[in-house]
């Protein structure tokens, strides 16, 4: 019983990796209240939560993440359309830093986007009662049931935009893109548009 009662004793160190709970250390827990804080400055300034609050939704850190995904194009197309975009962005509290697109101008950059992309599939055969129903190869919406553009229909417009090779289905399932869809000939498929953007 003795014996037991020494192993028992000698393994505290081992009994997480048995199941047992180990202690989170204090830097592990610091580095945790600091990334949180973190967060949480970066939502505040992008304007995604009120200064006062201090918790976010899971709604709320997906809406970062989108944000945090489309900066850089964003920025880029604010200050193509509007030669700048101060008015939609935030300086950093802490430092010197790079501008910060905000809730505002991520709202704006999606509504530019979505007119830009709806005349931009409409120009390519895309039927205007049709245009919201397209889809990508993958199957996922370019436009939402609100009528916005998707993160999928971004990613397909910046590549037509660039004059890439990317394809987009039609509610019909006809394959377009810019250029000719793989295995079709040119004359089997009326409809879809094979002339450069």
């Amino acid at each position: 019983m003795s014996l037991l009662l020494l192993i028992l004793l000698a393994a505290p160190s081992r009994a997480a990796g048995l199941g047992g709970h180990e202690e989170q250390s204090s830097s592990q827990t610091q580095t945790a209240f600091d990334q949180r804080r973190a967060v949480l400055e970066e939502m505040w300034q992008r304007r995604l939560l009120p200064p006062d609050q201090r918790m976010w939704s899971p709604e709320d850190y997906e809406l970062l993440e989108k944000i945090r995904r489309a900066e850089n194009d964003a920025l880029s197309l604010l200050k193509r359309k509007f030669g700048g975009y101060r008015s939609w962005t935030a300086r950093p509290r802490r430092g010197q830093g790079v501008s910060l697109l905000t809730k505002e101008g991520y709202g704006k950059y999606i509504f530019i986007l979505t007119q830009e992309a709806i005349d931009y599939f409409e120009s390519r055969g895309a039927d205007a009662k049709w245009v919201f129903k397209l889809k990508d190869l993958d199957g996922r919406s370019l436009f939402d049931g609100r009528g916005a553009i998707t993160e999928a229909g971004a990613q397909v417009y910046r590549l037509a935009r660039q004059n890439q090779e990317v394809f987009w289905r039609g509610p019909d399932g006809a394959v377009s893109g810019t250029r000719r869809p793989p295995g079709q000939a040119p004359s089997s498929s009326p409809g879809i548009s094979t002339k450069s953007p």
